[in-house]
This record gives C-alpha cells, sequence and structure tokens, in this order.
C-alpha cells in the first residue's frame, strides 16, 4: 500500500517548465494597400506588443498554397513594406505574422490589392 502512495504522489507532482506560460503574441492588424502602381503596393498593419519582427506572405492565391519569390514569410522589423516586382491588372494576398525569437503569433486576416495597369 506504501508504495501506491507514493506513486500518485509522484504522479501529481509537476515540473516548474510546465508551468510557466508559453509567451504569445498577438496576430497583427493589416491595412488596406496603398501606394498601388502597375508593378508595387505598399502595406501597413498596427505594432504588436512585444514583437521583434514580422513576417509576410505574398501570393496570387487566396489560400497561400504558393508565395511569391522573396515573399514567403519575408522577415522585416518595420511596420509596412513595399512590395515590388508584380505584374500589372494582377489580384495579390497579403497575411503577416508577428514575430518574437522563436514565437510566431497566428496569421493577420487576409487582405488583397489588385495592381493597376
Amino acid at each position: 500500500m506504501l508504495v501506491v502512495a507514493f506513486l500518485f504522489t509522484g504522479l501529481v507532482m509537476s515540473c516548474d517548465k510546465d508551468d510557466d506560460p508559453k509567451p504569445s503574441l498577438s496576430a497583427p492588424a493589416v491595412n488596406a494597400a496603398t501606394d498601388i502602381t502597375a508593378n508595387s503596393f505598399k502595406i501597413s498593419w498596427a505594432q504588436v506588443t512585444g514583437a521583434d519582427k514580422y513576417l509576410v506572405d505574398v501570393s496570387t492565391n487566396a489560400n497561400f498554397s504558393s508565395t511569391l519569390n522573396n515573399y514567403s514569410k519575408k522577415e522585416v522589423t518595420t511596420t509596412n513594406l513595399v512590395v515590388t516586382g508584380l505584374n500589372a491588372k494582377t489580384k495579390y494576398y497579403f497575411r503577416v505574422y508577428a514575430k518574437k525569437g522563436t514565437t510566431t503569433s497566428a496569421a493577420s486576416g487576409v487582405k488583397d490589392a489588385t495592381t493597376a495597369e
């Protein structure tokens, strides 16, 4: 009986590491694109408390099944980015993640912009 009590006591003990909450970051709030031309547009988002970087995805697919070269989790340290090298009259989708160390937020809401002629 003592052995059972000892094992039970061992099972309810916790580890300090398990008690530490994992740090979290909010998803950035993304604004509509501005400064739209035939081959570029500017995106911006609200600063996320605690974030030291942001990751930007740009795609021609709403589900981001593929992303543009250089715009797959593109790392930036500001809260805006001019997306360049685009095709005229094309609809692009974008989203942003906040990052601090190895912690990455959920994706922002998806926005889209269509380049000019």
